[in-house]
């Protein structure tokens, strides 16, 4: 997912999204976070401290779940993060205006570095999965993660702006991949775990080096989260 994104290292990166905008989202994510409480329950850790302004998160993607976990763990941080989603799913009945709802931005190729560049440029922290895709279990069953094409360090090098790594588990039982919907059992809730580590600034040169480093930091993430919801690694 390389980009011809250009170098925004010495861009003047404002302190947060319009005021009233970022309001209006993160009333959205927490409606969305309650609803989601007949599904599962959440561990979520603490908000990761990257200091002010801008801030580019990476986490891992094992399911269509993992969106419905990330706006609780927005919600429960305080925090209008926007994600970035493929741009199919904008179009499918039930997900479509849900995440228009919670202003994911939509994705198609090699644009979604640009497009992500300019909405950290308004102040909106932004999430990737650099998967690019719900990664089916033999990609990461050894590891936790799958492959990760190299935008997301592409992206963190051209901004110099902090990344945060993020990794969940349980979200692969609540809503398997290939399965339409999700398990809706609220006598058996999913519990779905969430951990995150503070990557900061890539000091890198190469993208995939900055990527592989981004990727490091959110598989021990997953590990910790797959630890708490008691799923070993084969």
């Amino acid at each position: 997912m390389e980009s011809a994104a250009h170098d925004r290292s010495d861009v003047d990166w404002p302190d947060g999204p319009p005021a009233d905008e970022a309001a209006a989202l993160r009333r959205i994510q927490h409606r969305v976070a309650v609803a989601m409480g007949v599904m599962a329950t959440f561990d979520i850790g603490p908000r990761p401290d990257a200091g002010p302004g801008p801030v580019i998160h990476a986490a891992n993607h094992r399911s269509l779940a993992d969106l419905l976990l990330s706006t609780a763990t927005f919600d429960a941080w305080g925090w209008p993060i926007r994600p970035l989603v493929a741009g199919a799913y904008f179009e499918k009945p039930g997900i479509g205006p849900l995440l228009r709802a919670l202003r994911c931005i939509p994705v198609h190729g090699t644009e979604a570095l640009d497009l992500a560049a300019e909405e950290l440029a308004k102040g909106w922290s932004i999430a990737i999965m650099p998967e690019g895709r719900v990664a089916p279990e033999e990609e990461w069953a050894e590891t936790g993660v799958g492959r990760a094409h190299p935008g997301i360090g592409r992206l963190a090098m051209d901004t110099g702006l902090p990344v945060v790594a993020n990794g969940a588990s349980g979200t692969e039982r609540l809503w398997p991949r290939g399965r339409s919907l999700p398990y809706v059992r609220p006598w058996r809730r999913h519990h779905l775990v969430l951990r995150s580590e503070v990557v900061g600034v890539v000091p890198d040169d190469r993208s995939r080096d900055a990527t592989d480093r981004i990727m490091s930091a959110v598989a021990r993430c997953v590990a910790v989260s797959d630890r708490v919801t008691g799923r070993t690694l084969a």
